[in-house]
C-alpha cells in the first residue's frame, strides 16, 4: 500500500475514483499532486490492448461522458472532471511509460493493480526545484517545444543545453506535409494545430508561417461521440469493420430476444 495517501486521495477524486484494471495514471495530474497545484486532467495509460478495451466499457458502465476520442486518446468527463484515456500504445511497466515522456518531472505513476506509485530517480528532486530535464525519448518533441512556455508560466526553468536537445530531437521526426506538422504539434493526445495557409509545404512555408503568426491554437476535432463502447472501438480502429458489424449485429438480437421485438 502507498506510502502517500494524501497523495492519492487527491488523484482518485481527480479521476472520479475510476480506477480501471490494467491502468497506470501517470503524467501531469501527479506532478500537480506532489507539487500542490491544481489537477487539469488525468492520463491513464494500459498494460494491454485488451485492459484499454475493457476500461472503455467500464467508462461507459459507470456513466462517464465521452466528449472527445482521437487515434491516440479518448476523454471521458464525470463531475467537471476529465480523464484521458491513452491509447497511442500501451506499456507493461511504469518504466516504459516513463521512456515516452518528456521531462523527469512527469515521470510518476500510480499503479491500479499494485496499489502504489513507482517514480523516476530525479521525479521528486527536480519537481522540487521546478526544473525540467528533457528525456530525448518522447515521442512527440515538437510538443515538449511548446511545453517549455507552460512550464516556465509555472515558475520550472530549463537550461540551454536541455533547450537545445528538444531542438535537435524534432529532427527525428518526420514532417513533409502540413498534416505532419499540425500532428507534430498536437502531441500524445492526437489533436492537431490549426495551420491556415494555401502554400504548398516546406520548411521554408513552414518557418515563414510561424513569423507572422503569434499564435495558433490545438484543436479538437469537434464531433458526436458515440453512445457505447463497441461503436467508439470501432470509431478509433480498435475494432475491424466486420468484428463491428458482428457485434452490433449479436446486441441487437439481444435486445430483440429480450424485448420481444
Amino acid at each position: 500500500m502507498t506510502q502517500h495517501k494524501k497523495e492519492l486521495d487527491i488523484i482518485t477524486k481527480a479521476a472520479s475514483y475510476f480506477l480501471p484494471e490494467g491502468a497506470f495514471i501517470a503524467g501531469g495530474a501527479l506532478t500537480s499532486a506532489f507539487t500542490n497545484t491544481p489537477i487539469n486532467d488525468v492520463d491513464m495509460y494500459f498494460k494491454s490492448e485488451e485492459l484499454f478495451k475493457q476500461a472503455i466499457e467500464h467508462a461507459y458502465d459507470d456513466a462517464l461522458w465521452c466528449v472527445a476520442a482521437t487515434d491516440r486518446a479518448v476523454t471521458f468527463v464525470q463531475d467537471n472532471n476529465i480523464i484521458q484515456l491513452m491509447h497511442f500504445d500501451f506499456f507493461e511497466t511504469p518504466a516504459a511509460v516513463f521512456d515516452a515522456f518528456d521531462y523527469t518531472v512527469c515521470m510518476a505513476a500510480y499503479d491500479v493493480d499494485a496499489k502504489d506509485f513507482v517514480f523516476h530517480e530525479d521525479f521528486m528532486k527536480h519537481a522540487a526545484q521546478r526544473k525540467l530535464s528533457f528525456h530525448s525519448g518522447t515521442r512527440y518533441p515538437y510538443n515538449s517545444l511548446l511545453r517549455v512556455l507552460k512550464y516556465q508560466g509555472r515558475g520550472y526553468t530549463m537550461n540551454k543545453a536541455d533547450l537545445l536537445r528538444i531542438g535537435l530531437t524534432c529532427q527525428r521526426v518526420p514532417v513533409a506535409s502540413w498534416e505532419d506538422l499540425a500532428d507534430a504539434i498536437g502531441g500524445q493526445y492526437g489533436e492537431k494545430a490549426l495551420l491556415e495557409t494555401d502554400a504548398p509545404f516546406s520548411l521554408e512555408a513552414a518557418i515563414d508561417l510561424f513569423a507572422t503568426t503569434e499564435e495558433f491554437v490545438v484543436v479538437k476535432d469537434k464531433q458526436d461521440m458515440p453512445g457505447n463502447a463497441e461503436d467508439l472501438l470501432h470509431k478509433i480502429g480498435l475494432v475491424s469493420d466486420e468484428e463491428h458489424a458482428a457485434n452490433r449485429k449479436a446486441i441487437d438480437d439481444a435486445y430483440a430476444t429480450r424485448w420481444g421485438y
